[in-house]
């Protein structure tokens, strides 16, 4: 066996070189960064020994043991999901230090990627009204529905607030969900008179505020939103779909910083072919990810998302050790 140091300014460069010269079955055993240089030790064998690089699909497996087929991982998915080289770079940036462990963990570099916030239902406060935001269809109602059957999972008092009164299948929807939790619930102008009395008072009640859909790229579709933003303080939760298309990466961007959104929830988990729009928007903006949605129907609640589920997502796979949903958590009964 034969070892060989590359050397280039970034990974990228490294492991092209090492690509370049060796071709794509050779063994990574060490890279480190020297002088702000990037250093990988290739091994290379004689004669007919085999050093295939194994794969992480359809296994049940955390990490992986060699650098290579880790680092062929990253850039698998990122191709896959449409992300981007400056994504990939940055991945693979934050993959380097493990690349000289026994069993790398690539979730624990994709939690270096991205914020995650498994106890955002936990946090909310009641001095704040949560209102849900995003674009028409994206899954608003059934998601603020599913939020205040966690709440009240965890004995919180809880109060709806209906401001779409576009949509007419919504009022209908709302009420029902409002009347199998056994919530109050409150519609239209009504609604708004309400929630300014409500908000004079301090209490231990939760707000829940369902809005109509924005269009991103229509300022003057926003201008209720930003009147409301004018007379009272707001929690702001944006729904994102893992369907959305990667070029409204910008609008949604634009859109958090206008509104100071705090958190994102990703919707039609099911549906995504691609996690391009909601990943990249997580890391540009370094807006945390509090839940993911699965499932339009009430019983199929809410669930955290981590590193480890998504990387199973990502990859076809079922990581071990995942964290469970929040409904068997709570023993949710809806």
């Amino acid at each position: 066996m034969q070892k060989i140091t590359i050397t280039a300014p970034t990974l990228n460069e490294a492991i092209d070189e090492v690509k370049k010269r060796f071709g794509e079955d050779v063994v990574i055993e060490r890279t480190e960064e020297i002088n702000n240089q990037i250093r990988i030790t290739v091994a290379l064998f004689e004669g007919e020994e085999p050093i295939l690089v194994p794969s992480l699909r359809n296994t049940e497996k955390n990490s992986i043991d060699n650098p290579l087929s880790a680092i062929r991982l990253v850039e698998e998915i990122c191709h896959d999901h449409y992300l981007g080289d400056d994504f990939k770079d940055y991945w693979l940036k934050c993959l380097s230090p493990y690349l000289t462990l026994t069993g790398i963990n690539i979730a624990e570099s994709l939690a270096e990627c991205l914020n995650f916030e498994g106890q955002w239902i936990r946090k909310i406060l009641n001095l704040k009204p949560v209102v849900f935001l995003g674009s028409h269809g994206v899954g608003k109602t059934q998601i603020l529905a599913k939020t205040a059957a966690l709440l009240k999972a965890c004995d919180r008092s809880v109060e709806i607030y209906n401001f779409d009164t576009l949509k007419s299948s919504g009022q209908g929807m709302l009420q029902s969900y409002a009347q199998k939790l056994g919530v109050p619930y409150y519609f239209g102008q009504d609604a708004w008179k309400i929630l300014q009395e409500s908000i004079k008072v301090q209490n231990e009640t939760v707000k829940l505020i369902d809005t109509q859909g924005v269009d991103l790229k229509n300022p003057k579709d926003l201008g209720w939103l930003v009147s409301y933003g004018q007379k009272f303080v707001f929690d702001p939760v944006l729904i994102v779909p893992c369907d959305g298309c990667l070029s409204l990466t910008a609008d949604y961007g634009h859109f958090i910083k206008k509104f100071g959104v705090r958190h994102i929830i990703l919707s039609k988990m099911d549906l995504a072919g691609s996690l391009s729009l909601p990943l990249r928007l997580a890391w540009t903006t370094e807006i945390p990810i509090a839940m993911v949605n699965n499932s339009a129907s009430l019983s199929m609640n809410l669930q955290y998302l981590n590193a480890s589920k998504l990387l199973s997502s990502m990859t076809g796979t079922q990581i071990t050790g995942a964290e469970t949903d929040m409904t068997a958590e709570l023993g949710m009964k809806y």
